[in-house]
């Protein structure tokens, strides 16, 4: 059966108000790293995540400019539930940012708020000795630059998740659930310079603290590594085969 016959069931799963603007944004720019058009949007903090998107071939979930995965609303913890269960699930899946940092949670990790350490922009990162066996991070080179927007940090791994991607200062930037088929990454592999200067833009007054022109800076003179997104791509074939291994 041909894949425009049947395509895959692709959800993005968006931790953004419905009326934010980003929420669009967001979509578009997996849309772009992924080369999947029409992406199938849910809004966590609206709709209850079950069944359906378990039954997706491929599930992204995103990031967050006005929430916190620290945040006590309701509809994160159902997220932070949901998200084990998409590990037992064996659901191919990715988690940029929020979903990175929510994933780390649920397993048993530690997230901290660092306001005063707000990371925006593009940034160098390298891969560990385990990320060359990856099938999604292993044709990476051994150091690139990758665009990142956030002010909480996973300070501590939880059990079960192998690292592939760290810093120089040895923060953890990117891991794989142990026997899953699930990642995630602190820095956003759907972003540009371009669309994190849009997203800094949207998001300034929750994000500059007195650094705005510094931040323009580093977003605007960071450098696009055409691999970064393919880590997405290389998913997108691995929900492929595994459909079709499926029947």
């Amino acid at each position: 059966m041909s894949e425009g016959s049947d395509p895959l069931e692709v959800v993005l799963v968006s931790l953004r108000d419905a009326d934010d603007p980003m929420a669009l944004h967001e979509r578009l720019c997996f849309e772009e790293a992924t080369g999947l058009p029409d992406l199938r949007v849910v809004h966590a903090c609206e709709q209850r995540l079950g069944a359906r998107e378990l039954d997706a071939d491929l599930l992204l979930f995103g990031g967050s400019g006005a929430y916190s995965v620290l945040d006590p609303e309701h509809w994160v913890r159902a997220l932070l539930d949901f998200l084990l269960r998409v590990v037992d699930a064996g659901v191919p899946a990715y988690g940029s940012c929020f979903g990175f940092q929510g994933l780390a949670l649920a397993m048993g990790g530690e997230v901290v708020r660092r306001a005063d350490h707000t990371r925006m922009g593009g940034f160098p990162v390298r891969k560990t000795a385990a990320a060359d066996a990856d099938p999604l991070f292993g044709p990476l080179p051994a150091r690139f630059e990758v665009q990142f927007g956030h002010k909480d940090w996973v300070t501590r791994l939880p059990a079960g998740v192998t690292l592939l991607v760290t810093d120089d200062a040895g923060h953890n930037e990117a891991f794989r659930v142990d026997g899953s088929n699930f990642w995630g990454s602190q820095f956003h592999p759907e972003l540009t310079r371009h669309r994190t200067l849009d997203r800094f833009r949207h998001y300034q007054h929750l994000y500059d603290g007195g650094r705005g022109d510094e931040i323009v800076r580093q977003i605007t003179g960071s450098v696009d590594h055409p691999e970064v997104p393919r880590v997405l791509g290389r998913l997108v074939e691995l929900a492929r085969a595994r459909r079709r291994a499926r029947g």
